[in-house]
């Protein structure tokens, strides 16, 4: 019971941090859409598309790979292996970070010119460059407070990042976006820098800090740790570069797929950035509670497996999905219902709130497969969902290529929609492949489905009296969806999508 109140205690403090951060990070969103225009995120997230490659290059699987060799380690009771285990990891971190570095500094002209064909993003990517090595190392930090169960103080340091990051790049855009939108997104991109290096000297000060107070000399026993530790990480880097390059692909071929459709370049742009710096964060922000719950999956299932608890996996299974899919069900209902109030509450944009509603739907899958992965993961079938990943991004990168030019920006969003319904599939049944654990569809779909209809109708119902339509919009818009959160709380209840027995699942957590 220990082990699990541990669980639930760091899941809370995950959630309500990264809730904290991703409410942020969407004020700060709205806040520079609003200075650089739906253009300038539409270059920025250009950018960004060769820089996850470079970011994934970096960290190479070093996250996963202190996370679970940290996590035996600790299961075992060899204190001492943990310090071991770190050290390579950060020597492995530092390894890969600055060598990604030097490649992105040295090829962002050509990368700029040949693949982009905008020459504005090469001072932005050599800028980048500067931060994979700080992010690199900082992921491998992140895999030991996840490990050994004390996620506030990686937390703590995500909290204090994005501070910096917002402070600073405030702080930039002032001096140079009278400059152009290309000195714009250096200004964002200069933020994360130091944000960056300022977080990786935190992490490695409560690292020390931590390691001294908790982890005991004299009881290292396994050998064979750098060999152990390439085995695990390499397998998933090299996977992951696959990956990641089909990705950066893909979006490079979005913007040319819309010119050929028949806008303009600014326009293909606009509607980029609308869709992925604008829509995304909004369909992705209470996936917070995803986040959480599926990082803490590694480690538990990883342990639990060792111990061969294997009721105890089949019963996370059965969690994971009903979590997931109540959850997701519910925002999807909600956002559709609420997705032109969003979009003018939050941008101020008709657009914006109609790819809203047309994301929507996609919820339930994309928490879902989330989630999955991290049991997955925990179970070291990691390779496995990078399988699915590489075929998912080969996929989506010919249908971008056919579709887009045809059907415009609604073309990628019907490749959104495909890929990740068949990238969920798979996984799922890969899952029940490796336990007892039975979809419940009337439980966990059906009764979750009927609840937040009847929700929001009944919530749309309320907002349309005169006494509430002389509200101001904004009002009405939180107003409604605060109404319909509780109300579809309260018919999960009464539908019996949550029973007793789950809340009573729930308490034993804190026992």
């Amino acid at each position: 019971m220990k082990r699990s109140k541990a669980i639930f205690y760091n899941l809370i403090l995950m959630t309500a941090v990264t809730l904290v951060m991703r409410f942020v990070s969407v004020v700060f969103n709205v806040y520079v859409t609003g200075r650089i225009g739906a253009g300038g995120i539409g270059l920025y997230s250009l950018i960004m598309s060769v820089g996850g490659f470079a970011i994934t290059f970096a960290t190479s699987g070093v996250n996963f790979a202190s996370t679970r060799m940290t996590a035996e380690a600790v299961g075992r009771g060899h204190s001492e292996d943990i310090s071991r285990v770190m050290r390579r990891c950060i020597c492995y971190a530092l390894c890969f970070g600055c060598t990604a570095m030097l490649l992105l500094y040295i090829l962002a002209k050509p990368i700029s010119v040949y693949l982009l064909c905008d020459t504005r993003c090469v001072v932005p990517l050599r800028l980048l460059s500067a931060a994979l090595p700080f992010i690199s190392l900082s992921s491998a930090l992140s895999g030991y407070f996840t490990a050994v169960r004390r996620v506030y103080k990686s937390a703590l340091v995500q909290l204090g990042e994005q501070l910096v990051t917002i402070s600073v790049t405030v702080k930039l855009l002032g001096m140079l976006l009278p400059k152009g939108t290309a000195y714009a997104c250096a200004a964002l991109i200069g933020g994360t820098v130091i944000s960056e290096a300022s977080a990786f000297i935190i992490s490695y000060i409560l690292y020390k800090a931590d390691l001294k107070k908790h982890i005991k000399k004299g009881s290292g026993c396994e050998k064979n740790l750098t060999k152990k530790l390439l085995s695990i990480s390499l397998p998933i880097a090299f996977s992951a570069y696959v990956r990641s390059a089909l990705v950066s692909v893909e979006h490079m071929l979005i913007p040319r797929g819309l010119r050929k459709f028949g806008s303009s370049s600014d326009s293909a742009l606009a509607s980029y950035g609308i869709l992925h710096g604008m829509v995304m964060p909004i369909i992705l922000f209470p996936m917070a509670i995803m986040s959480s719950f599926a990082g803490l999956l590694v480690p538990e299932v990883a342990q639990s497996l060792a111990a061969q608890e294997n009721k105890r996996v089949d019963a996370i299974v059965e969690r994971v999905f009903q979590i997931a899919l109540c959850f997701g069900i519910g925002v999807s209902g909600v956002m559709i219902c609420f997705s032109s109030e969003l979009g003018h509450m939050i941008y101020n944009s008709a657009e914006a709130g109609l790819f809203i509603k047309v994301m929507a739907p996609l919820i339930p899958v994309m928490y879902l497969d989330h989630v999955i992965d991290g049991v997955l993961k925990g179970m070291g079938e990691q390779l496995y969902s990078m399988r699915v990943n590489i075929f998912d991004a080969f996929m989506s990168v010919v249908l971008v290529y056919f579709l887009v030019p045809v059907w415009g920006v609604y073309g990628y969003v019907v490749v959104i929609f495909v890929m990740e319904i068949i990238n969920a599939s798979l996984s799922a049944m890969r899952l029940f492949k490796r336990c007892n654990s039975k979809l419940k569809i009337v439980k966990w779909v059906i009764k979750p489905l009927c609840s937040v209809l009847a929700a929001t109708y009944a919530v749309k119902l309320i907002l349309s009296f005169d006494a509430v339509l002389s509200l101001h919009s904004t009002v009405i818009g939180v107003l409604g969806i605060t109404l319909a959160v509780l109300v579809y709380c309260g018919f999960l209840l009464l539908t019996r999508a949550v029973t007793y027995e789950d809340v009573k699942w729930f308490k034993c957590a804190i026992k």
